[in-house]
């Protein structure tokens, strides 16, 4: 059976269906993760229009930047502060900043680009820094406890 893509569009004057192949497309390519109840299935979205796959690419990056900024506030704020809750955090900006490399680069603005990966990386830098300061306090504390235990006996 052959595959062959379909373009729907929303016109008055013409009633007929192109067929495209999705493969000769070159756009950005998403694969939708919801089926409504009575409407149609659809297994692939092709955004060939430039500016309309930049503007869909911002808002899932904005998004993703929003919820980092969120965790990173948590952790300064000293309610999920924990050694655990600080490598997730910066995990999930690592994969992020990969994510926006990798397959997001060639949609996106070169100073949207810039900028979004400073931002990442200012994000990425005070994590270590609260990472780095929990693991020097731990250290402190063993060797505090090291001391007490040695002026204690003869």
């Amino acid at each position: 059976m052959e595959n062959k893509g379909y373009y729907v569009s929303k016109s008055k004057k013409k009633k007929d269906t192109m067929y495209l192949e999705y493969d000769k497309l070159d756009g950005y390519k998403v694969n939708p993760k919801t089926n409504p109840k009575g409407g149609i299935e659809v297994s692939k979205i092709v955004f060939v229009n430039p500016e309309f796959s930049e503007k869909i690419i911002r808002k899932k990056i904005d998004k993703k930047i929003e919820e980092l900024l969120k965790q990173l506030n948590d952790i300064t704020d000293g309610t999920d502060s924990s050694e655990g809750a600080i490598k997730r955090s910066l995990m999930d900006a690592e994969k992020l900043r990969m994510q926006i490399i990798t397959n997001y680069v060639k949609y996106l603005g070169h100073t949207y680009e810039g900028l979004t990966l400073k931002k990442i990386q200012l994000i990425m830098d005070s994590l270590r820094e609260r990472l780095y300061l929990i693991k020097t306090k731990e250290l402190m504390g063993y060797y505090a406890e090291e001391k007490e235990e040695q002026r204690r006996g003869r």
